[in-house]
């Protein structure tokens, strides 16, 4: 766990979540409307919970050259509380310190997950994704590549920068 600011770990919950979608929503009089209205998750096709892209009123603010005064720092441990954006075919988590591949399993329309830069030390819990077309493990832990037999579109498998030793199983 490599951070600039030390920040209390996260779980994914539903305030993060209403706040990331009505950041990433539509702007001007379409995205005061929505607002207004409320955006329904189940309607959310792409959503990103990286370090850069973190909503203000989550954590502090992480001043850098590199980060604009608007980014906060996101440090998501567990995801959790997805189960409502059912038709989601974008996910970006990268850049977190997610231990455990999990909570994706109702996300049946996501074609791109990025779980890059994180703390993931086993490929699990992507059973139900068979729609996935592109999926990023870069910088993780991981030792072995397995559980990806079900993944019968996947096109792009990103994998460098792990503890793989050996690439036969």
């Amino acid at each position: 766990m490599n951070r600039l600011y030390d920040m209390e770990p996260r779980v994914m919950d539903d305030e993060m979540l209403k706040l990331a979608v009505g950041e990433q929503g539509p702007r001007e009089e379409a995205g005061q409307l929505a607002k207004q209205e409320g955006i329904l998750f189940k309607d959310v096709l792409s959503l990103q919970l990286d370090f850069q892209s973190a909503c203000p009123g989550w954590a502090r603010a992480a001043p850098s050259s590199t980060h604009s005064p608007q980014s906060m720092v996101l440090d998501i441990l567990r995801i959790d509380n997805l189960w409502q954006f059912e038709s989601l075919r974008k996910l970006q988590l990268d850049n977190n310190i997610i231990e455990k591949i999990e909570g994706l399993e109702n996300l049946t329309h996501l074609v791109w997950l990025d779980l890059s830069f994180n703390n993931i030390e086993a490929i699990e819990g992507l059973d139900t994704l068979v729609n996935l077309e592109d999926l990023s493990l870069f910088n993780n832990r991981i030792s072995k590549i397995d559980s990806l037999d079900a993944l019968v579109k996947l096109q792009v498998l990103s994998l460098g920068n792990n503890h793989i030793g050996n690439m036969m199983n």
